[in-house]
């Protein structure tokens, strides 16, 4: 296996923690292809050493898997996520970065099993706050309130959300984050 510093990839465990946070980030089950795609989009390298640790992650508990029609399907484990969010920082925050783009590509609310809330109430001063909100069974995962001027401008977007979480979720997450590749 080729290593690189700039990477920040130099042992097994780096590999695990990054499958892990990729995962992690996703927040649903992905195939294998995609995950091998997202990793040589990042490292332009791939090696056995991949699916190796898939595998190890796997028979750990760490991860989850289903095989359908031959193709394997990968999802973080509750036990994963704790013993991996403790490690992310361990890789380089510039590789982090460039991978949670690729990764970004992948998320989704309606994939993820997210439940959707979304209402509207009048202010004291009159106007209408929209309150939009996603969760899964980790919590938040959005909460946003908007307060427009009329009550059929707060309706258009409860029904927007209700309609398209996904692309009002990666909406905000672009406005909040600068990242064009919410949009993708």
């Amino acid at each position: 296996m080729k290593r690189n510093k700039k990477f920040g990839l130099n042992t097994i465990t780096d590999l695990k923690v990054f499958l892990l946070f990729l995962l992690d980030n996703i927040r649903y089950p992905i195939d294998k292809t995609t995950v091998l795609s997202i990793i040589e989009e990042n490292t332009d390298d791939i090696s056995l050493d991949y699916e190796q640790c898939l595998g190890e992650l796997s028979d750990s508990g760490h991860l989850l898997y289903d095989e359908v029609e031959g193709e394997k399907y990968y999802m973080i484990s509750d036990k994963g996520r704790a013993v991996a969010s403790e490690l992310y920082d361990n890789l380089d925050a510039g590789f982090r970065e460039r991978s949670l783009r690729s990764a970004i590509k992948h998320v989704s609310l309606s994939k993820s099993g997210a439940s959707i809330k979304a209402y509207v109430e009048r202010t004291e001063s009159g106007r209408f706050r929209v309150t939009l909100e996603a969760n899964d069974r980790y919590g938040d995962l959005m909460r946003t309130s908007l307060t427009v001027n009329s009550l059929a401008e707060a309706e258009q977007i409860k029904r927007n959300f209700e309609s398209k979480p996904d692309g009002v979720y990666r909406g905000v997450l672009f406005s909040a984050t600068g990242r064009i590749e919410y949009l993708s």
